[in-house]
């Protein structure tokens, strides 16, 4: 019995020179679609490694306590950019403070005052 398949037995057909120039054309388009994924790739991952080496949240807000104003009442608080700022209600006046996210400290007060008609 012969282990040979149907296909073996012919011989190898030449291809024509247009052939063989659609088959390294094909070839060709087929090694620039593999070389633009590999570069995805390697942005991605470059993403990937970078925002893992990026400083955490932990790390950016480790301030534990915020001093407030006597009977001040806490309207808003947003964190943002390794600050705290806080919207604040202090016997019917708006204070905004601004707050050092690490240690807690008091960057800057403002205060809001009422416009003067002309």
């Amino acid at each position: 019995m012969s282990n040979t398949g149907p296909n073996q037995d012919q011989p190898k057909e030449e291809l024509t020179p247009e052939a063989e120039a659609v088959i390294n054309r094909a070839r060709r388009s087929f090694g620039v679609s593999i070389m633009v994924m590999l570069v995805g790739f390697i942005a991605v991952a470059g993403a990937l490694v970078y925002r893992v080496m990026q400083n955490s949240g932990a790390d950016q807000y480790q301030a534990q306590t915020i001093a407030l104003p006597q009977g001040a009442e806490v309207r808003n608080a947003v964190a943002q950019s390794g600050t705290i700022t806080l919207t604040l209600d202090v016997d019917g006046e708006t204070i905004v403070r601004i707050v050092d996210a690490k240690t807690g400290t008091v960057l800057q007060d403002i205060s809001f005052t009422p416009e003067l008609a002309d």
